[in-house]
């Protein structure tokens, strides 16, 4: 059973960016594992911290699928949250048979490298305008990608420490900056600003651990990095932060909304007004798409965002269909990791606080993703960000145990 966790392991993230739906194999095959734990009952050990996660992730599913019910909503929302749910037996099933430190992170690397290889090729060959690997869509590539780099930037501690600790910290290295130019490369702004955050994070950890002296140069070097990122040759970084300023100031001064910035300001605005009348339970789904339908009759609402399915804002999104009880349920499965994991990194072996590291760039991440879109409506979205979650949470859990 540690063969065939290690390599589902390693196929969830190695196949996620260069293969359309690549995460699925590794996943339908934990999930299938899985249910060796109803006849086999291993001993899981399981603490507080555990349960905390476990109730985290059965919240997010029991009210938003309640809330679903309550509204009418078509069956088909349930797709979303029962990732969450899912990620449960994969959580046990790891805790009792953990995956080969390896395998993640040897999955990483090759996920984020081949997918910014394939992001390469539909730049320079295909000549796409906005490449987006084997996703959707280039939004989501773009903050994958960014978020596998951050994991690899978290894995360098792990590499340091292998057997061939060079060859390892190169390829993870390789890792980081490949996650960084495919979100760069992607035109992905949203996923840009969690870049300096997860730096600055990761330059608070190495000083604690090398001592104040340190600080200098590691700022300089990450300072270095963004200042590359946005002066490099053909870098779409200058361009695409000169388009948004001049989008965000033609809806302020003529109400342009046929634009990216444009079409997102027309929806939060109109989703915090109906919000407001919806306040503790929301509108659901079907509420919400036929109040925009309304408003776009009487004139209120542009025609270019009536038929989005949701507000491009995590946040608005769970406010406007499930009110004030979803976003503290979403803001409960963004930020009790993040204090599970902060916690665990305070305390941790050395052995353990990569993954307590990358724990946090991923609770770190998503809700910096989810101020400029909704990352949790999609399938990727959501799968990863659950699914890394109990992953790491497994790993780090399996090295505690070891101290």
């Amino acid at each position: 059973m540690l063969g065939l966790t290690s390599v589902s392991v390693f196929l969830f993230s190695a196949l996620a960016l260069a293969v359309g739906s690549g995460y699925s194999l590794g996943l339908v095959a934990l999930l299938l594992a899985s249910t060796w734990l109803l006849w086999k009952r291993p001993k899981l050990g399981l603490q507080k911290q555990d349960y905390l996660l476990i109730g985290v992730l059965l919240l997010y599913f029991l009210f938003y699928t309640a809330n679903m019910l309550f509204h009418g909503d078509p069956t088909r929302e349930l797709d979303m949250p029962l990732r969450a749910l899912l990620a449960v037996p994969v959580l046990l099933l790891l805790l009792a048979y953990p995956p080969r430190p390896t395998a993640w992170w040897a999955g990483i690397a090759a996920g984020v490298i081949a997918g910014a290889a394939l992001c390469v090729w539909q730049l320079t060959v295909l000549h796409q305008l906005r490449p987006q690997a084997a996703t959707s869509n280039a939004i989501h590539y773009g903050n994958v990608s960014m978020l596998l780099g951050m994991f690899s930037l978290a894995g360098l501690d792990w590499a340091s420490r292998q057997k061939r600790p060079y060859a390892w910290s190169l390829l993870m290295g390789l890792a980081c900056l490949a996650g960084i130019g495919g979100s760069i490369l992607s035109g992905s702004r949203g996923g840009w600003i969690a870049l300096p955050v997860c730096l600055t994070i990761f330059a608070i950890y190495r000083c604690r651990k090398q001592g104040k002296h340190y600080i200098c140069s590691v700022l300089l070097l990450l300072g270095g990095l963004l200042v590359t990122t946005y002066f490099i040759p053909h870098s779409p970084v200058p361009e695409r932060m000169a388009t948004a300023i001049a989008e965000l100031k033609k809806f302020e001064h003529n109400g342009d909304v046929n634009s990216s910035v444009g079409e997102r300001m027309e929806m939060w605005n109109n989703a915090v007004v109906m919000s407001s009348q919806h306040i503790w339970l929301g509108m659901g789904r079907s509420g919400y798409m036929a109040q925009k339908k309304a408003l776009t009759a009487e004139g209120k609402m542009s025609m270019a965002v009536r038929d989005y399915t949701n507000a491009h804002n995590d946040y608005l999104d769970a406010m406007v269909k499930r009110g004030i009880p979803g976003v503290l349920a979403l803001l409960a499965l963004f930020f009790v990791p993040m204090a599970l994991f902060v916690q665990a990194l305070r305390s941790a072996t050395p052995a353990a606080q990569p993954y307590a590291l990358g724990g946090i760039m991923l609770c770190t991440c998503y809700p910096i993703f989810g101020l400029t879109t909704s990352s949790l409506t999609l399938n990727i979205g959501i799968i990863m960000l659950v699914f890394p979650l109990v992953i790491l949470w497994a790993m780090l859990r399996q090295q505690q145990r070891n101290a």
